[in-house]
């Protein structure tokens, strides 16, 4: 009996590919093209991101002669505020004048301070800039005195006094900065001998002094006494008045280590004395350093007396002070 040999076939559906996306099977299955996955991708950081910050280079040092230029050029630049100052021709000009110049030293300071010295001046640098930064605290100092509107007699200043003593302070402020940064930068280098000012012309009362025996007040008669004065000290007025200073028979000036005599007294008299320095002509004053004294002793005008403004041990007259005349 022969044998009947079934063989069954199976049907095996291969598919390529395969998603996860019902989707994709049912575009597949209609012969589509599959979607792509909708899913974001990341857009890969920008390389601008990691790139270094820009470094700053050094400023190249200077040479010797570079920075002896930038010094000039700083005089330079310094000199019309430091002439606007010395010319001033009254106490309002000159305070602009003064403040436009301490700007402008503070302006120059500020673009010293960005260069780069010589090797051979690296510790000599921080020193100069230190000079500009110590001239405001010395006009302050020099012009202290020139503030004040009385001279150190008590009477009130002139204004030319004035004027010049605050050109004097800051005419030595500005010296001293100068000096500073050239024994700062030592040989070799200059600074100060473009901008520093001559020295202000001092007015007639600084140092002043009257003539030895000029008589410049008068009053009254003659009378027919006489008074030999001498004066071993400091120049001095010598004042004869019948009553009080200020109503004087006669004022004389009397030069120290000098004698003079004063002629025409009439009647019996005070002498009063003052001394001091800084005679103003125009007043008939003394402006620094007085003193105010007078002989106790009243003087008999029917004689003729000779005195000695030195103190002595053995001298036979007293003297008192006085207040200011």
């Amino acid at each position: 009996m022969r044998s009947l040999v079934v063989v069954v076939g199976v049907a095996v559906l291969a598919v390529a590919g395969c998603s996860g996306d019902p989707k994709s099977d049912d575009a597949a299955a209609a012969g589509g093209t599959p979607t792509q996955s909708e899913t974001p991708s990341e857009t890969p950081a920008s390389a601008s991101s990691n790139t270094p910050a820009p470094v700053a280079k050094p400023t190249p040092a200077l040479s010797v002669p570079m920075y002896q230029r930038a010094l000039t050029n700083v005089e330079k630049v310094l000199k019309p505020s430091v002439g606007r100052v010395m010319n001033a021709q009254t106490v309002a000009a000159f305070d602009a004048a003064r403040a436009q110049l301490g700007t402008a030293i503070l302006l120059e300071r500020d673009e010293l301070s960005k260069i780069t010295p010589p090797s051979g001046l690296v510790v000599a640098h921080p020193a100069v800039l230190d000079a500009f930064d110590s001239y405001a605290g010395s006009v302050n100092t020099n012009l202290g005195k020139a503030g004040s509107t009385r001279n150190g007699c008590g009477a009130p200043k002139s204004p030319a006094v004035r004027l010049y003593e605050a050109k004097a302070g800051v005419r030595t402020a500005y010296a001293t900065l100068a000096q500073a940064v050239q024994t700062a930068i030592g040989k070799g280098v200059k600074f100060g001998t473009v901008s520093v000012p001559a020295k202000p012309t001092a007015p007639a009362v600084i140092g002043g002094r009257g003539e030895n025996g000029d008589v410049f007040q008068r009053s009254g008669s003659r009378g027919a006494s006489s008074l030999q004065i001498t004066n071993a000290g400091s120049d001095a007025v010598i004042v004869v008045t019948n009553s009080v200073p200020k109503k004087p028979q006669a004022s004389i000036y009397v030069r120290g280590n000098k004698t003079v005599t004063l002629n025409g007294i009439r009647g019996d008299y005070y002498v009063y004395f003052k001394s001091g320095s800084n005679w103003d002509d125009k007043v008939h004053q003394f402006t620094e350093n007085c003193s105010y004294s007078k002989f106790d002793k009243r003087l008999d005008g029917s004689y003729n007396w000779r005195i000695s403004l030195t103190k002595t041990l053995f001298g036979n007259a007293t003297t008192s002070s006085t207040d200011a005349f």
